[in-house]
């Protein structure tokens, strides 16, 4: 927070240090609230934070893909849906693009997370049989018991540890990524001083 205050020898404040406290802010809340839910066994509500946390991790990779990331930044500041916005090569940036493009550069295996977790934002087959359970089959004929209630334990201990598994992974991607800012602003607060040099040596 002390970037580009008075004294500070941090340079100055860009339009991405405003955009990375906007999704490490949103990350810090969704990694609690999965957290929370988990503790309260409520994993229906937990697992979309889940993907969402990827929207975070699209969405920066957005910005690091652009050919003027002040420009997407105000665009994206107006409102404009960065699946509208175009990279350096003129590709739309849609969710599905920023995560293949990711898996192949970046980070095996996060489109496959993305893919997953996409059928717990929506409902979809993946709610379909949570809350019922085959309690009894023969030849003749099949019970099936359905529960409904707050404290339905509706997933399995290894899938819990799998969702858990799968926050900290996106959370990590997420970590590394704006890390990346840090050393292309080195870059750019340099490009700033030589070009204020120049034109004072001038």
């Amino acid at each position: 927070m002390k970037i580009g205050s008075p004294g500070s020898d941090l340079g100055n404040m860009h339009t991405m240090d405003l955009f990375c406290n906007a999704v490490i802010n949103r990350a810090l809340a969704l990694s609690k609230g999965f957290r929370t839910l988990a503790e309260t066994n409520n994993y229906i509500s937990a697992v979309p934070l889940i993907r969402i946390q990827i929207d975070n991790c699209l969405r920066f990779f957005a910005s690091m893909i652009v050919a003027d990331y002040n420009s997407f930044f105000m665009r994206y500041l107006d409102g404009e849906h960065i699946g509208n916005l175009t990279d350096a090569n003129g590709k739309k940036m849609t969710d599905t693009y920023l995560a293949k493009k990711m898996n192949k550069e970046l980070f095996p295996g996060i489109y496959n997370m993305y893919k997953n977790t996409s059928g717990y934002i929506h409902l979809s087959n993946e709610h379909s049989f949570l809350h019922n359970k085959i309690v009894e089959n023969d030849c003749s004929e099949m019970r099936m018991q359905t529960i409904i209630g707050k404290d339905v334990d509706h997933f399995s201990i290894d899938k819990k540890v799998d969702f858990a598994f799968n926050m900290f992974k996106a959370t990590e991607f997420l970590y590394k990524l704006v890390r990346t800012w840090k050393y292309q602003k080195i870059k750019v607060e340099n490009e700033l001083n030589n070009n204020t040099c120049g034109k004072t040596n001038n």
